[in-house]
């Protein structure tokens, strides 16, 4: 079976092309990494290297992913209405004032708590947290949604899990 072959064999999946490709390439460095092989760790460090001036934008997109989930969890609206963890607080002013106090609360956590721990739990840490986003960040965008088909975005879901969890792991 050639290249070609298996291209169109991805094309006609279920599963987005790229999807395929970034789920083949996270496994592919994940037993690299178990095996310990050169090439893999030469391309992590020097996709690392390149990269690393660019480190803020992944722990940016990490935060906004956290943040995400905290006010899919805390809030709930509709086109009438604006609903903070209760109903309870009488007017949408208090509303505000609640949830500007703990989306702060929450933002200077995440700010203050997430970049520390992610770099000292993480050898390769713009890749991880690459993978952590994309995963994270699919899940983020499909919450709530009730038609959501899962089996149509788990490759994407597990390569980025893979390559946030796995070189920590090897």
């Amino acid at each position: 079976m050639g290249l070609t072959e298996i291209h169109q064999r991805i094309e006609v999946s279920d599963h987005k092309p790229w999807q395929i490709y970034f789920l083949t390439a996270a496994v592919g460095s994940g037993v690299g990494l178990y095996l310990e092989n050169a090439i893999v760790t030469s391309v992590f460090r020097l996709t690392e290297g390149i990269f690393a001036g660019w480190s803020w934008v992944v722990m940016l997109g990490i935060q906004g992913a956290l943040i995400g989930f905290v006010a899919e969890v805390l809030y709930e609206q509709g086109d009438g209405y604006a609903k903070s963890g209760s109903y309870r607080f009488g007017s949408k002013d208090r509303i505000l004032l609640f949830r500007i106090g703990v989306m702060t609360v929450i933002s200077g956590i995440i700010t203050k708590i997430v970049p520390p721990v992610l770099e000292s739990a993480t050898q390769y840490f713009i890749i991880q947290t690459t993978g952590a986003v994309i995963a994270l960040g699919i899940l983020l965008v499909h919450t709530g949604s009730r038609d959501w088909n899962k089996a149509t975005e788990w490759p994407a879901i597990v390569a980025g899990a893979i390559l946030a969890v796995m070189p920590s792991i090897f």
